[in-house]
């Protein structure tokens, strides 16, 4: 009787279940244990292919190695002459049972009593159980050489904010003592590895430009780097950058002082009063809106009605901004006693003027313009005179007033003959004549020229007049 290992019985095993029948080691060794040496070797080369046929069990697969064909020892299977699972299962000790062939009867129930479909459903399947969540490494482990690629891959990915490293290295590696991991831990990981003064530069020039990008509010700027306003003074004041992030709220808060306007200072008030307060500079505001907001409505008041819509439109406020204004300055909106309310702004008057009937018609036309007298006569209404002319009583009227003729001389205007500039040039009386001067000998001189005919006041005009045409000039030298 060869001796049959574990492996070549799950061998047996898996190939009857392929075939298509279930069984047991117990039964597997009672039908191999008849086989010889040879027959063993056959059995296994038949484990090494498919079952040729269905159902085939362990008793079948030793008459196939004794070279029973693989249709019989089916057919065998089928009708239930080998030996079934539960019948094996006998103590040790006991006699094996002598194989006798079954009744006619046993056969057809036993065909007749075939198993049926079973259904699985994934519903009553069982969770597979979890696999149990790997140890993280200690963080000791970076303190090895290839711990600084990792710090610098980390420090690529999320930049010189310690939360965000500090978080990275909680969810990666864990502290030997148990504790969670804190700054103090990565401030070691830099100063092991001789990264703290480049981060220390980055970290420096991060929290500047998140304070700069951010208007100068420390509370923006903070939860932009994941921090709060007490770690990032803490921050700044390790970096060295405190009066750098200074001079930034300082120029910050010269901007908003820039906008001097009552308008505009409302609306920061009304709008970004937080951000005013994490500038310092929301007293200042309030004071100056307190001082002058009162001037401001006595100026624009129109009684305690519309006084409110008044204020909202020159102060370009809703009119639930304006009532805010009003009830947190405790603002008067009644007019004195005894003194009519102020005049409403010209926008405001002329929206809410009612319309009036037609003007009635004058001489003077709309614009300020006087009517065309082109083509028609003019006013026939006198002009006053000067003297009649108001503001003016004592000047007295044009034609009493002195002509240049009648005006006194100047003895200390110096004459022509004198005149500076032009001492060799002689006077008007002592030029000679144009027929004297070189250059035009043939022309007569202006007093020798005939007179051209014309009009009579006028010596040398030109006719004029319909159908009347002018003699022919006569031409040099005739």
């Amino acid at each position: 009787m060869p001796d049959l290992d574990a492996e070549l019985v799950e061998r047996v095993a898996r190939w009857c279940a392929e075939a298509g029948r279930a069984t047991t080691p117990a039964e597997i060794q009672r039908a191999l244990s008849a086989l010889s040496w040879d027959e063993v070797l056959a059995a296994r080369a038949l484990l090494a292919d498919p079952p040729p046929a269905r159902p085939l069990g362990p008793f079948a697969l030793a008459d196939l190695a004794r070279g029973l064909p693989a249709d019989a020892a089916a057919e065998r299977e089928r009708e239930g002459r080998y030996p079934s699972p539960d019948a094996v299962a006998e103590p040790t000790g006991a006699a094996p049972p002598v194989e006798t062939a079954p009744p006619p009867s046993a056969r057809r129930a036993g065909r007749r009593a075939k198993p049926g479909v079973v259904i699985r459903r994934a519903r009553d399947a069982a969770p597979p159980a979890p696999p149990p969540a790997p140890t993280p490494p200690l963080v000791d482990e970076l303190l090895l050489p290839e711990g600084r690629g990792v710090l610098e891959r980390l420090v690529r990915r999320h930049g010189a904010r310690r939360p965000a490293l500090v978080a990275a290295l909680t969810a990666g590696w864990r502290a030997g003592d148990g504790h969670p991991l804190a700054d103090a831990d990565l401030s070691r990981l830099l100063e092991h590895h001789g990264l703290a003064r480049a981060f220390g530069r980055r970290e420096r020039d991060e929290l500047l430009h998140a304070l700069r990008a951010c208007g100068g509010l420390r509370a923006a700027a903070a939860a932009r780097l994941g921090l709060d306003i007490d770690g990032l003074d803490a921050a700044l004041a390790r970096t060295g950058a405190s009066a750098e992030a200074e001079r930034i709220r300082e120029a910050r808060r010269a901007e908003v002082r820039a906008r001097g306007t009552l308008a505009r200072r409302v609306r920061l008030l009304l709008e970004d009063a937080p951000r005013l307060e994490d500038l310092g500079l929301l007293d200042e505001i309030e004071q100056d809106l307190r001082r002058r907001l009162p001037e401001h409505v006595r100026a624009v008041g129109v009684g305690s009605g519309p006084l409110v819509l008044a204020l909202a439109q020159s102060l370009s406020v809703t009119p639930a901004q304006a009532k805010e204004l009003v009830d947190r300055f405790a603002i008067a909106l009644e007019a004195p006693r005894g003194r009519a309310p102020a005049r409403a702004p010209a926008s405001t008057a002329r929206r809410e003027r009612p319309l009036g009937p037609p003007r009635p018609a004058s001489g003077k036309p709309q614009g300020g313009m006087r009517p065309p007298t082109r083509g028609g006569p003019r006013p026939s209404a006198p002009r006053p005179g000067r003297p009649d002319r108001p503001g003016r009583p004592d000047r007295p009227a044009r034609s009493d007033r002195p002509g240049r003729s009648d005006r006194p001389a100047r003895p200390d205007r110096p004459g022509r003959p004198d005149r500076p500039g032009r001492p060799d040039r002689p006077a008007r009386s002592d030029r000679p004549a144009r027929s004297d001067r070189p250059g035009r000998p043939d022309r007569p001189g202006r007093s020798d020229r005939p007179a051209r005919p014309g009009h009579p006041g006028r010596p040398g005009a030109r006719p004029s007049g319909p159908g009347r045409k002018p003699p022919p000039r006569p031409r040099r030298g005739e």
